[in-house]
């Protein structure tokens, strides 16, 4: 097996590429591996594909996404298809909320234990022409999200603080619209709604548990829709949402539309805008495919 390490030197508040880099040299001799550092938006994204390209099929390779969510999203869409390929995540963003799945936040920072971890098959979701990890989130998520790349820019400004402050400006200026969500084949809304996740995983945006039954390895999106809220309704519902009590509270039950399947659709009369695993994008129509067992994630040793 070879290693590569790909190092987002932006990702979080600390540049981690120093400390990786003579981390890796303890095991000089031991592993086969190389390091890539980043260059720009979106770029180790280009470089996996392009390196899964012009390397041999017999071998395997781990590439370890040393970042935030974002990062990891590079990685699996540049990994996606490849059957040779093992991914793994060195937690050191501000968020990290897809590794929140295995509830050992830690161990996903420690490299000794990421190195001699292994891998498990995981679903993933396919937006059009993308693939996403964790979760895919339309209409007021998806306009909190893109709000919150800008707050996230400020100084001392972490991942769950700039998400807080993205929602409450898009509480004040993005609010509901028209919505249309099929499930399988299946209509089971159309009208007014806030918005919808798309769920592999459980939580986003620094822990807002919006798919509190989501298993990363069970065959099933879970998809969850909230109907049109006032705003002086939103900031309460907020509270529940952020805990994923949202699916069970009686507060909350006739604005939650809460199932699972396989397929889903999201239409809305206007470009909107929505979010892949952070990554954010504008349609009037998104279609989601559920990816049984698509690919192959490393879980660190306990």
């Amino acid at each position: 097996m070879h290693h590569i390490f790909v190092i987002n030197p932006k990702a979080g508040r600390i540049d981690r590429t120093k400390e990786i880099e003579e981390k890796l040299h303890s095991y000089d001799g031991k592993i086969s591996y190389e390091i890539y550092v980043t260059k720009s938006l979106g770029d180790a994204q280009c470089f996996v594909r392009e390196y899964l390209s012009t390397h041999s099929k017999d071998e395997t390779y781990r590439f370890y996404a040393c970042g935030g969510d974002g990062t990891l999203y590079d990685v699996v869409n540049g990994s996606a298809g490849y059957p040779n390929v093992e991914v793994a995540c060195v937690a050191s963003g501000s968020g990290n909320d897809f590794v929140k799945n295995f509830h050992n936040l830690e161990k996903f920072r420690d490299l000794d234990k990421e190195i001699a971890g292994t891998a498990k098959k995981i679903d993933l979701l396919k937006v059009g022409d993308k693939y996403c990890i964790n979760i895919a989130n339309y209409g007021f998520d998806g306009e909190v999200t893109f709000a919150q790349l800008k707050y996230k820019r400020r100084p001392f400004t972490t991942g769950p603080m700039a998400y807080k402050k993205a929602a409450l400006h898009c509480l004040l200026f993005k609010m509901n619209q028209y919505l249309k969500l099929t499930i399988d084949d299946e209509v089971v809304f159309e009208g007014k709604g806030l918005l919808v996740a798309l769920a592999n995983g459980y939580c986003y945006g620094g822990g807002y548990h919006c798919a509190p039954e989501a298993i990363i390895d069970d065959g099933l999106m879970d998809v969850c829709l909230i109907k049109a809220v006032s705003r002086f309704k939103a900031a309460s519902f907020m509270k529940i949402f952020r805990k994923g009590e949202h699916i069970t509270s009686p507060k909350t039950k006739n604005i939650v539309i809460y199932k699972k399947g396989k397929k889903a659709v999201v239409e809305s009369d206007h470009p909107v805008a929505y979010a892949v695993d952070g990554e954010v994008f504008t349609s009037d129509r998104i279609e989601v495919n559920l990816l049984p067992k698509a690919i192959s994630f490393v879980v660190p040793i306990d």
